[in-house]
């Protein structure tokens, strides 16, 4: 009788995968905290291209790197803002298992002079924004200043802190380490005993606070890339304006805005999550009309242009709020003037007064806040106010410091935040000025 082999064992099953760890969102008291931020490393999820600044600022913020790093490259162009902030990343940050960054500094310091930096990256992108091109290269320069005096006095703690926690360990271990036997712990001898719980081991701990289940909110889906393809979009417009390739307005940044959100918006109709889209369109749609404007086209205030042929039609004061003031005397004979006293007051504004070349005359320029004064071959500019005394004396060349005692003309011109100008009529940069017939416009 012929026995049958045995049948093959079955195949062991195996294990199942292990869950992907879910990570939890960030709270609001850890995204204000930048002291915890850390630049990435080649072996982190995240990657590293450069110096994993983009990574670290993305796992911090705990959204996409692609579109980190697409803000980054972009927003170079508008004022340089994106480098601002990579640099201070840079040399702030430390790399993940390590404590100090390129310039060490205390984690309150870091957390510190990130967000001045941000700030600085802000200020840069609105200046760029509305005009100004110029990179903040003084505010900039302070920080550095700062930062290294920080880094200079986190160091001298740190030393004068080692010798007295070198001094202050138990004697016991020639390491510094406290001894473990048991006369060097008296409460170690006395034991304590706890009465058992009436629960199962295990099962249930009154002491223990139950902790809500961790159910994270599913993130957008087309969130991130709308903003990224809208940052992509930006940067296009903007590197075409500053290379004067095609002529880009204002209106173009808001209306491409609004093509991509609606876009997106239509796309998540069908396919993903675009939540916070409609939001970000609602703001587009709101610049757009505001980016219509021209501001040239504005009334800012008064302008005041006066020529006045004779003493007589020559006020004493002129005082306005916002605008510029021309007030010609060239035509009058500085005879007739007989030490004349005229006062301009400007709250904001430009004042400009043209004098005879055959006039002795004092000039007394006062600025408030911020502005500057040119007296005839003397000018200033200073911020914090100042007072500028000059007297040009008929028959010589040029002026000199302080008030004339037999002027023909005391002119005292007073602005808050402006420019005072006083030229003699034949002065080149006059001649725009004398040319024209008396207008007055309010």
């Amino acid at each position: 009788m012929t026995i049958p082999p045995a049948a093959p064992p079955p195949p062991t099953p195996e294990p199942p995968a292990p869950a992907a760890e879910e990570r939890p969102r960030p709270s609001g008291e850890q995204l204000r905290n930048l002291s915890g931020l850390r630049r990435t490393t080649h072996a982190s999820a995240e990657g590293r291209h450069i110096a994993g600044v983009a990574g670290g600022i993305a796992r911090h913020f705990d959204v996409d790197p692609l579109l980190v790093r697409v803000l980054l490259a972009v927003s170079v162009v508008f004022g340089g803002a994106g480098g601002i902030v990579y640099a201070a990343v840079w040399l702030l940050v430390p790399e993940d298992g390590h404590e100090d960054g390129v310039i060490p500094v205390g984690p309150p310091a870091r957390n510190l002079f990130l967000w001045i930096a941000g700030g600085v990256a802000a200020i840069s992108l609105l200046s760029d924004a509305f005009g100004d091109t110029g990179v903040p290269w003084f505010w900039l320069a302070v920080v550095a200043v700062i930062a290294l005096w920080y880094a200079r006095r986190d160091k001298r703690d740190r030393r004068r802190g080692a010798a007295p926690a070198a001094a202050s360990a138990p004697v016991g271990d020639p390491t510094g380490h406290p001894s473990s036997h048991p006369s060097n712990h008296p409460a170690a001898a006395q034991r304590t005993s706890y009465l058992p719980a009436p629960w199962a081991p295990g099962s249930y701990d009154p002491h223990v606070s139950l902790a809500p289940p961790n159910r994270r909110r599913r993130p957008p889906l087309l969130f991130g890339r709308a903003v990224a393809v809208a940052a992509l979009v930006m940067g296009v417009l903007g590197l075409l304006d500053v290379l004067d390739r095609v002529p880009v307005p204002n209106s173009a940044y808001p209306a491409a805005l609004l093509v991509v959100f609606g876009g997106f918006l239509v796309l998540g109709a069908f396919w993903g999550r675009a939540g916070g889209l409609i939001f970000l369109g609602l703001i587009a749609l709101v610049a757009l009309p505001l980016t219509t404007v021209d501001p040239s086209t504005l009334e800012t205030g008064s302008s005041i242009e006066a020529h006045p042929r004779s003493v007589a039609a020559l006020e004493s004061s002129y005082e306005f709020g916002v605008g510029a003031i021309v007030l010609d005397t060239s035509a009058i004979d500085p005879k007739t003037f007989e030490g004349r006293d005229l006062a301009i007051t400007s709250s904001f504004g430009e004042i400009t007064v043209i004098v005879p070349d055959d006039a002795t005359v004092s000039v007394e320029a006062k600025v408030g806040a911020l502005g500057e004064a040119q007296i005839f071959d003397e000018k200033r500019t200073d911020l914090g106010g100042f007072t500028m005394e000059r007297s040009r004396v008929a028959g010589e060349e040029g002026s000199r410091p302080g008030l004339a005692d037999a002027a023909d003309l005391r002119l005292t011109a007073t602005s808050d935040v402006g420019a005072i100008n006083v030229y003699t009529e034949s002065d080149p940069r006059a001649a725009r000025f004398t040319d024209s017939t008396e207008v007055v416009t309010p």
